[in-house]
């Protein structure tokens, strides 16, 4: 099949002009809050996906209180309150929530880090535990993710026989996690989504008077992130897998809830906290003005302003392929570009105050959108939506556009064209993955993470005279 050449820059340069007005209306004007623009369509108002999962329903018997984090004001399922009797009848390790595992105990816990790896409950001694009871949980917030992860061993003794001796004797709750699976690597997206906001929701309510137990523990994670790590625990922080100290609690958390893909619900979460008071607390923890307006709107009557757009560039799947002709039509259009490269972005201190003085970022769905954590309330995120299908565009809504909006910022999408998807040259008309992402999707994550996360890359249809162009 071909393809008129003429047409597909025809519509780069029609694209590239409204595309540039539309980013100068966001700017100036403060519209609605998302926008879409789908295979060179005009654009169209975004409304939430009606095919994209919400994976946040709690089961309804589950022994989980996702509004505390705390098994101290849990009501169990024959609507006894927490007391001794009811700690010692009841499982103390919940597996019904689909993407987390979760253990909550009071009373006398010990830990066995080094050689097994495992909590020790002990019982009150007037308490009747007819057998033991023991469970295996991934410490990690998704479960579904096992590799570059230590599983966890929760022991409910019958008394203190057979309990380890304490070494360290601590008098304030503990909450045992894992930084391992894809975070690890160092993806900034499975870092907040996996980690750090679900870390935020059980530990934020302590106030600091809570110790962290991480296994799987990687020094460079706690290194990147160590000014939100360090504002939750006023503790030094354990590396569980290593620790040959015995340490008692009177309180711990095994594990953590995760809500859903970078966000929070509210309706579990402490105080109804959203993403919005996320994303503030984020900027005060970098040391960002909290509650002011985007950088170009404060100093918009200086000589010779533009508004400053950030554009991420990945290193590897998904990239851009005609990086130079972006950043012409970007400068030629009135804006000023700042660069991001990912390999460049451990410093999180250095960069979220360049991210902050932008005000708007524009990247291909990946991870590094999710730097939008440290943009200003009515910033705009420009998603370049790849080939994909359904899938794809389910995945860029759910991972970014939803988390966006909810920080209150402006979003703006861009489906590309088959036109400007590498899969079409590699593979050619004819091949499925190119005519029918819908058919390939629907094989499973194999195939789509193969085509259209891994394989694919991004020529964007611009001139070097146009407008923003195709972004």
């Amino acid at each position: 099949m071909k393809r008129s050449n003429n047409l597909v820059k025809e519509n780069g340069v029609l694209l590239s002009l409204f595309v540039g007005s539309c980013l100068l209306f966001y700017v100036f004007y403060s519209p609605p809050q998302s926008f879409s623009l789908r295979n060179l369509n005009w654009m169209q108002k975004q409304m939430p996906s009606t095919h994209h999962i919400d994976r946040t329903i709690i089961p309804s018997n589950s022994n989980v209180d996702p509004e505390k984090n705390s098994i101290a004001n849990t009501t169990f399922d024959d609507g006894s309150e927490n007391n001794e009797e009811a700690l010692s009848s009841k499982p103390i390790c919940d597996y019904s929530d689909w993407r987390s595992d979760i253990c909550y105990m009071t009373g006398d816990i010990r830990t066995n880090g080094y050689n097994n790896s495992t909590i020790f409950f002990v019982p009150p001694a007037d308490s009747f535990v007819p057998k033991e009871q023991e469970w295996r949980v991934n410490p990690y917030s998704q479960k579904m993710y096992t590799y570059l992860i230590n599983y966890v061993t929760v022991k409910q003794l019958q008394g203190p026989q057979g309990a380890p001796t304490c070494t360290v004797n601590t008098n304030v709750p503990a909450i045992l996690l894992s930084v391992g699976g894809p975070s690890a690597p160092g993806n900034i997206w499975h870092a907040f989504t996996d980690v750090l906001i679900p870390l935020f929701l059980a530990s934020k309510p302590f106030g600091g008077e809570v110790q962290l137990l991480i296994s799987s523990y990687h020094q460079d994670f706690i290194d990147k992130h160590s000014l939100i790590i360090k504002d939750l625990t006023r503790y030094e922080i354990i590396n569980f897998d290593e620790d040959r100290e015995v340490r008692c609690y009177p309180q711990m958390s095994v594990g953590l809830l995760n809500h859903r893909d970078f966000g929070i619900d509210p309706e579990r979460a402490f105080d109804r906290f959203d993403m919005y008071k996320f994303r503030l607390y984020i900027r005060n923890t970098y040391s960002l003005p909290v509650d002011v307006d985007i950088p170009y709107k404060i100093h918009d009557s200086l000589p010779d302003k533009k508004p400053r757009l950030m554009l991420i560039f990945r290193s590897s799947t998904r990239k851009f392929l005609n990086k130079e002709e972006i950043e012409e039509a970007i400068t030629t259009n009135g804006f000023e570009l700042v660069q991001m490269d990912l390999k460049n972005g451990d410093d999180l201190t250095k960069l979220s105050k360049v991210v902050d003085s932008c005000d708007v970022l524009i990247g291909i769905h990946g991870a590094g959108l999710t730097n939008i954590v440290f943009l200003r309330t009515n910033a705009v995120m420009i998603q370049v939506i790849p080939l994909g299908g359904s899938h794809m565009n389910n995945a860029s809504h759910g991972y970014y556009d939803r988390p966006a909006q909810e920080m209150k910022l402006r979003t703006i999408d861009y489906t590309i064209t088959v036109e400007e998807s590498s899969l079409l040259d590699k593979y050619g008309w004819d091949h499925p993955a190119v005519k029918d992402p819908e058919a390939v999707a629907a094989r499973g994550w194999q195939d789509r993470q193969k085509y259209y996360w891994f394989e694919q890359d991004v020529r964007l249809h611009v001139t070097s005279a146009d407008a923003i162009a195709a972004v």
